[in-house]
């Protein structure tokens, strides 16, 4: 496949790859897309006049004819807002209790200096890892060129 703009094609895209922080379409939607979408809008007319004859023709399949009723309502009126059931079993007075006791402990921490958290100190040694056993062959060398 040949490419009018060397920079677009596939290898350049990969060796160049994207900035962090840059937009991966900083100009928007390509020019063609737009037309596009104004040929589509010119011919809003033509389809809803097409929704409206086949939502009024008995002869349509009833599943065609609600379709259309549905089409003509979403853009007419908008789609209907959905809901959702929630139930919360939960009592939000134990969160409140604990939110003045933790206050509390601050106000007395800063008062006395002392750390909020009490706790016991505990000897502790540090180790160090130790990389698990390989098993089945050996890796190969790598050769490093100087």
């Amino acid at each position: 496949m040949r490419y009018d703009k060397p920079q677009l094609s596939p290898e350049a895209c990969r060796a160049r790859g994207w900035k962090k922080g840059q937009s991966g379409n900083p100009k928007g939607k390509p020019p063609i897309i737009r037309e596009v979408q104004e040929l589509a809008r010119q011919q809003t007319e033509n389809a809803i006049d097409a929704l409206v004859s086949i939502m009024g023709n008995e002869k349509s399949n009833a599943s065609a004819r609600v379709q259309a009723a549905v089409a003509l309502l979403d853009r007419g009126w908008g789609r209907p807002k959905q809901s959702v059931d929630v139930k919360v079993d939960h009592d939000a007075s134990g969160l409140a209790a604990a939110l003045a006791a933790l206050r509390e402990r601050e106000a007395m921490a800063v008062a006395d200096q002392r750390p909020i958290i009490d706790a016991e100190t505990i000897e502790a040694t540090v180790v160090e890892p130790v990389a698990p056993k390989r098993r089945g062959r050996p890796p190969k060398a790598k050769v490093v060129e100087e």
